[in-house]
């Protein structure tokens, strides 16, 4: 029932939504990108440069629209491209409960 429970808050992430990291999980940097595991489900993961930039950048609690619009204003890709993608990261880190969304 939990798993279910945080796909669907997962999906229903919004502008105000809050991202915050999981104290879970353990990551470091190596060769430019983030690797982590998850104490509790003894799980390894990866991310890629983006990814990578992702994760720094929510090293403080944030908004979706404050991520989303910092990364906009780095990256070219326009704004509804940038927030579809970043929804479907978090959401895939949400149900690992490696990040948490209020």
């Amino acid at each position: 029932m939990q798993k279910a429970a945080d796909t669907g808050a997962a999906a229903c992430i919004t502008e105000t939504t809050t991202i915050v990291r999981s104290p879970a999980v353990l990551a470091a940097e190596v060769d430019g990108e983030i690797v982590m595991m998850s104490i509790e489900q003894g799980r390894y993961f990866g991310l890629d440069d983006i990814g990578s930039d992702i994760w720094k950048r929510i090293e403080q609690p944030c908004s979706f629209a404050a991520l989303v619009d910092a990364l906009a204003a780095d990256y070219e890709a326009d704004r509804g491209t940038i927030a579809a993608d970043v929804t479907a990261l978090l959401t895939r880190m949400a149900e690992q409960d490696v990040v948490r969304l209020a």
